[in-house]
């Protein structure tokens, strides 16, 4: 039987789908798949348990696998192999390739948000505190986004987990207290019905993020603000591929002038009445 791997966060899961045919692959067979999907995030197997052709698919939900084999100190191509090995997938039976330059990912969920031209709005960085912006920040970005004369979806998704030495290092992503008339805090939606979230949005606001990747994927307007000397910033890495677009605001936190996101903000967000919220928001 072939198989696909998906492996590490959500974002670089994100840029899988994006960046090669494994998706493309498993949305298009009429045989069986094995689906290894190998992420510390438990919501990434999300995608592949809703999506439309599952009837296919043998998903290996692997995320234990991963996170012990990188608590040992495997990396990369070590750590591939032990896991596939591990799932008894043989490597000439893993499918790969590099993304068709005109394939566009479609993503189904069962709690789809019906709403164009919204901003999204993530604060939160999961396990990398460092990332995650602080309550005075988030403060000041909410004083900003409630006057936008468009909805504003603020993602947040809780789940438990702990570094190799037992620290919790993912706690509570608790935005509640910044409900606003035109901002929806959204605690539980899916991975998928995110992702769409981002497809039908006017632009992105948040940390260096997954949602942040898929919203460059999705060529929408990006305003990322990330700590001093981040890595990937420094570096250029992969993972800053759309830094340097006309459309991409982005700056570390201590450089941050709120005026010159504001101004950028009004660029990209449309004229539009706030929609109503979602059932099952907050």
């Amino acid at each position: 039987m072939q198989a696909v791997f998906f492996r590490a966060g959500l974002g670089d899961v994100i840029r899988t789908i994006y960046l090669t045919q494994a998706y493309k692959f498993i949305s298009e067979t009429t045989e069986p798949v094995k689906v290894i999907s190998a992420s510390h995030n438990p919501f990434t197997t999300e995608i592949f348990r809703y999506h439309r052709n599952s009837k296919n698919f043998l998903i290996l939900e692997l995320g234990h696998k991963y996170e012990q084999l990188l608590n040992a100190g495997l990396r990369a191509g070590d750590l591939d192999r032990a896991i596939c090995e591990f799932a008894e997938v043989r490597q000439e039976d893993l499918f790969t390739g590099k993304k068709l330059p005109d394939f566009v990912p479609q993503f189904n969920a069962p709690d789809d948000v019906e709403s164009s031209g919204h901003l999204i709005f993530q604060p939160f960085a999961g396990s990398v505190a460092d990332r995650t912006f602080s309550d005075a920040l988030m403060s000041d970005l909410v004083r900003i986004l409630e006057k936008l004369p468009c909805h504003v979806y603020l993602i947040t998704r809780s789940f438990t987990r702990k570094s190799n030495t037992g620290r919790l290092i993912h706690a509570s992503e608790d935005a509640r207290r910044f409900t606003r008339e035109n901002i929806t805090v959204m605690e539980h939606l899916s991975v998928p019905a995110t992702l769409n979230l981002v497809k039908s949005s006017s632009a992105y606001l948040g940390c260096w993020s997954s949602l942040q990747q898929a919203a460059w994927f999705e060529n929408k307007p990006v305003a990322v603000l990330y700590p001093p000397n981040w890595c990937d910033v420094v570096k250029r890495t992969g993972y800053a591929f759309g830094l340097d677009r006309p459309d991409c605001f982005h700056t570390d936190f201590k450089a941050l002038d709120l005026d010159r996101l504001q101004a950028w903000l009004a660029q990209w967000i449309s004229h539009r009445p706030a929609s109503p919220a979602p059932p099952g928001s907050l």
